[in-house]
Order: structure tokens, then sequence, then C-alpha cells
């Protein structure tokens, strides 16, 4: 006669029991990506958009975005070692997250070593303003010059504000090209006066020499448009733009 089996102690799968196996099982995979690393240097690195690509010792590139790496004052720099997990997206695309450092930060410049570029501007900066206010004073300029400046200043301030902001959380930034017309139109000296209170915008050589390109050109415009020799360039400009005579 068969012996009577006990099935008090046998476990029957149920819906819960399978959702609970599968997080377990998930879990699992998780830590073993956690564990299992890759190493590479950013080859490329887009900074104002925040993402880049990282080459691994075999060449093959993986496309690296700026929430993935850890917080720290320097911005992330070409030819940088890191480590990172490998994660594949909903889409079928493969990204880097957990973004490792494995080198020390990139030394970031102290207030102290630009004080003397930072003083130079706003020598530039008060003399500027000395002189719009002191044309304006006397009548030679039109009070709607010195407005403009100011207007155009305000929304610089603010552009840098936002870039600044956005840098540290993250976010898409204010482009480069954009600071700069604002630079153009009249707002560079809020854009001084911004770089300097915000510490922002001070340290990227190629952009302090189109910034200053900007000051430059916008100064120009405004001597040409405010004094004698705007008669002169209006000539010159219709005596180019004129079709020749047959």
């Amino acid at each position: 006669m068969a012996a009577d089996f006990d099935f008090s102690n046998t476990m029957i799968p149920t819906p819960v029991t399978h959702a609970r196996m599968r997080s377990r099982a998930g879990y699992a995979d998780s830590m073993s990506s956690q564990k299992t690393r890759s190493e590479g240097s950013l080859a490329s690195w887009n900074d104002e958009r925040g993402f880049g690509f990282i080459t691994l010792e075999s060449g093959d590139r993986i496309f690296a975005h700026i929430s993935a790496f850890p917080p720290r004052d320097a911005r992330p720099t070409l030819d940088e070692r890191v480590s990172f997990a490998v994660e594949h997206t909903s889409d079928g695309k493969v990204r880097a997250r957990n973004i490792r450092y494995l080198a020390a930060a990139p030394q970031v410049a102290s207030p102290s070593s630009n004080s003397r570029p930072g003083r130079m501007s706003l020598v530039v900066l008060a003399t500027f303003v000395a002189a719009i206010t002191a044309v304006t004073v006397i009548g030679a300029l039109p009070l709607w010059v010195a407005g403009l400046y100011l207007i155009a200043s305000i929304a610089s301030y603010i552009a840098y504000a936002a870039d600044k902001s956005a840098a540290q959380t993250r976010q898409w930034r204010v482009s480069e090209s954009a600071l700069l017309g604002l630079g153009i139109l009249g707002g560079w000296p809020g854009s001084i006066i911004a770089q300097q209170r915000l510490r922002h915008k001070t340290q990227k050589a190629s952009f302090r020499q189109a910034f200053w390109g900007t000051v430059v050109l916008n100064v120009l415009i405004l001597a040409v448009m405010t004094t004698p020799l705007r008669d002169r360039v209006i000539e010159f400009a219709l005596l180019v733009l004129s079709p020749n005579p047959s």
C-alpha cells in the first residue's frame, strides 16, 4: 500500500511568489552589473549639451551623459580616464551609467589666480560706464542708447545666471553663441558683472577671447554710429553697394 504523501510542507508557486522570484532575479542581475565595470577614456565632450562618448580599450565608443557623472567642481575633460557600468535602455541603445573618475579632478583655479583679469574687466566696465554717463549728461548721446545698454546688460546677466544654474543642476545650457550675441547687442557690461559675481565663464580661454572680441566690436559700432564717422561709413557703404555706371 503506497504511503500517504504529506503536502503540508510543499510550496505551491503563486503569482505573488513568481513576482518575488522575478524581483530577486532582477536585483541579482543589477548587483552583478554593478560589480562588472568597464574602463575607458573620454574621447569627446560637448559641455554645452552635457554629453560625450567614452572610448573603451577595444576601440568601441559608448554614450555618456552628464547626469551619469558624480558631482564635482570641474567639468569632465577630454582624455580623462573613467570606469562605468553599461546600461541597455528600453529602446535598444547602450550608455554608460554610474561613472567614476579614475584620477584626481583637474585643479580649478582659485579666485585669487584670476584676480588680475577680473580687476582689468572691472576697470574696463567702470571706464565705459563713466564715459557713457558723461556723454549722455552733456547731450552728446541720446538717452535711449544708455537705456539699451542697461536692458541688454540685465538680459545678459539673467542669461549667465541661468547657464550657471543649468551647469550645476545638469540641465540644458545656454549656448555660448547666445551669450556672445547678447554682448554684441550691448549686454557685455552685464556679462562682466555676471562673470565676476557668479564666477562663471572665467576659465575657458577660447570663450574669453571671443567675449572680448564682442566687446571691441560693440564699442566700434557705438563709436561709428554716434560720431561723425557715421556719415563717412554710410557714404563708403553706398559707394561700394551702388552699381557701377555702364
